[in-house]
């Protein structure tokens, strides 16, 4: 047994520490490194943990708020500014005295007729103006040094990510130097506990100034991946937005655009398309007034004109095999079921009053699990397919084709053997065979391989009979890009006058589902509309823009910026934007920035988007 009376160590311990705190992990252990090697030029924190310390030797002449926003960008980069304040009466002698020997000087150059030196005239205005600016209590001076930390795994990532941030630097005119040989003096300076070892690169500044150096919110918006949409209208930096980019940047790919007549949304919408195809994305319109047919043309897509008495080519029965989250392909047959029950009852409910009931419901489905299941169609990948052959030019071919799916008119058929859903059958004639709204009764023959599909709605004049046939061809759509051979392939659907989603009580529930498997297999829903105050007046409409991570607001009607700027949350400043942009000017927002920026088409681009 160990004699602890003996231990002369273990008692001073005892004596000197407070047994309550003594052992007890505190929050500055968790923190703490493991360890601390100054280099040269870097410091060792500890496996995979390195730093370099800079302060900012220089500063641009022009600041703006946000100037050093663009270096968080980066990533792994910290930056302290460490603010002392200069007494006014100091400050004011200082300036005093600097002027007067200024302006000595260029009078005596005045005089004995010598070129004027432009540099220090200026400087004697920026020195005298901002003496008064001091002695009118409008402006103060303070010290201030700015330390820049950048973070990286190893040497090259470091000396990588450095040489970003000089170029970053380099560009808003600023010098960041290394300190060499205080690095741990910097790196301590740069905490937050107001131990400052380092104090040689103090610069003065203004209040003005001073603020720009704080990042009071991102001001910069720009993803690697991302398509141009324009500038930045406060520091004039480009903005490149990939609304496929993920969490936590952007929750889900989904976006809406609201903006008024004459705002620049169709203009917007054009780019978004024009130039995410150039990037390889796959684009659907749902065109209500065929503003899209030159882009679509341009692109080498396929354009849809969908009429009444004409079949669409679109059939909402179609299924395509889908990713099953094990590392294998499944037929959501009854993902299909509740579509298929969705669509019948929004139509009914717009006919009748109500949607589907009781027995409508079950024999739905039934009609629908039996249609499939005479063509032998499972849950099973290999169902949707049957052997074929054929005789081509003397030689004969085997394979496998997809089997003919359902259609409206089939289901009718059946529907029409049973006499408790004699109503809905009934119904239903407006929508199969040669009715009104029989668009979609027919199979499917768009090509999805020319990756941009333009459909034009404009000659539905019907509001609902136009808000049916979006649903359905949006059905489809998510039926075909849910194909797991699309799974990692960035596909957009372009609804314009989503409006229309805010006056029908399903609407809400079907966005809702296709928001869902939107996320899963990269597809983003993009509602475009001039009436947001639509959306705001019913708890539907608020629902649609929840779903959407991206929202573009364009310029509003004075009448309705103050509803949008409280449901959104917006500053004062944002309300007074709203009301006053020109065409192309937009707020975008998203669940982590606020940019208001200005939409910038190239000159070769105008020929294809000018509505």
């Amino acid at each position: 047994m160990w004699n602890h009376a003996n231990d002369d160590t273990s008692q001073e311990r005892k004596a000197n520490s407070n047994i309550f705190k003594n052992g007890i992990v505190d929050t500055i252990d968790l923190v703490l490194p493991d360890g601390l090697i100054e280099k040269k030029d870097f410091i060792y924190l500890g496996p995979q943990k390195l730093c370099r310390i800079f302060a900012l030797q220089t500063l641009p002449r022009n600041m703006y708020v946000g100037i050093l926003n663009e270096l968080f960008d980066l990533g792994n980069i910290d930056v302290s500014s460490y603010i002392e304040n200069i007494p006014d009466g100091e400050v004011i002698s200082r300036l005093t005295d600097k002027y007067s020997k200024i302006e000595s000087n260029l009078e005596i150059k005045t005089r004995r007729g010598e070129i004027i030196d432009y540099a220090e005239k200026l400087a004697a205005e920026d020195l005298d103006a901002l003496r008064e600016a001091i002695q009118t209590n409008k402006e103060k001076m303070f010290y201030i040094q700015t330390l820049i930390t950048v973070w990286g795994k190893n040497e090259q990532e470091l000396n990588d990510r450095c040489d970003l941030m000089k170029d970053v630097c380099a560009r808003k005119s600023m010098y960041p130097r290394v300190l060499i040989l205080n690095q741990a003096d910097g790196f301590t300076s740069a905490l937050p506990f107001m131990n400052i070892k380092y104090s040689r690169n103090l610069r003065n500044i203004t209040t003005g100034a001073l603020s720009c150096l704080i990042p009071t919110g991102n001001t910069e918006l720009t993803h690697k991946s991302g398509i141009y949409l324009g500038e930045n209208m406060f520091t004039n930096s480009s903005i490149f937005y990939d609304n496929f980019i993920g969490a936590p940047t952007v929750t889900n790919p989904h976006m809406m655009i609201v903006g008024m007549a004459g705002a620049g949304k169709s203009v917007l919408e054009k780019l978004i398309t024009f130039r995410g195809a150039a990037k390889g994305e796959w684009d659907i319109i749902l065109d209500p007034e065929e503003e899209y047919k030159k882009v679509v043309d341009k692109l080498g897509g396929q354009y849809l004109v969908i009429k009444p008495g004409e079949k669409s080519g679109i059939n909402p029965f179609d299924l395509e095999a889908e990713d099953d989250g094990k590392g294998g392909q499944t037929i959501d047959i009854y993902g299909k079921l509740s579509e298929i029950r969705e669509l019948l009852s929004m139509f009914m409910e717009k006919f009748r009053g109500y949607g589907l009931k009781g027995q409508e419901i079950t024999t739905v489905e039934e009609v629908v699990k039996s249609l499939y299941s005479k063509r032998g169609i499972t849950r099973e990948p290999e169902s949707l397919y049957e052997e074929s052959s054929s005789d081509i030019d003397g030689k004969f071919y085997t394979g496998k084709i997809k089997k003919h799916m359902p259609t409206l008119g089939e289901m009718r058929s059946e529907l029409e053997k049973s006499d408790q859903v004699s109503e809905l059958s009934e119904m239903m004639k407006i929508i199969t065979n040669d009715g009104s709204m029989s668009f979609f009764d027919c199979e499917s023959s768009i090509d999805l391989s020319r990756r941009v599909v333009g459909i034009s709605l404009k000659h539905i004049s019907d509001e609902f009979t136009k808000f049916f046939a979006t649903v359905n061809i949006l059905s489809w759509i998510w039926s075909k890009f849910s194909n797991w051979k699309y799974k990692n392939i960035c596909k957009r659907v372009v609804v314009d006058e989503g409006w229309l989603f805010a006056k029908y009580e399903h609407s809400a529930a079907f966005l809702e589902e296709i928001a869902r498997r939107g996320r899963k297999y990269r597809i983003s829903l993009v509602i475009s509309s001039q009436m947001i105050n639509e959306f705001l007046s019913s708890e539907a409409g608020k629902a649609v823009i929840h779903q959407c991570a991206t929202k573009i607001i364009m310029k509003q009607d004075a009448s309705v910026a103050r509803e949008v700027s409280d449901f959104f949350k917006l500053s004062s400043r944002c309300k007074e934007f709203l009301s006053t942009f020109t065409s192309g000017q937009a707020l975008l927002l998203t669940e982590q920035n606020t940019v208001i920026m200005q939409v910038i088409p190239f000159e070769f681009e105008w020929e294809y988007i000018r509505t």
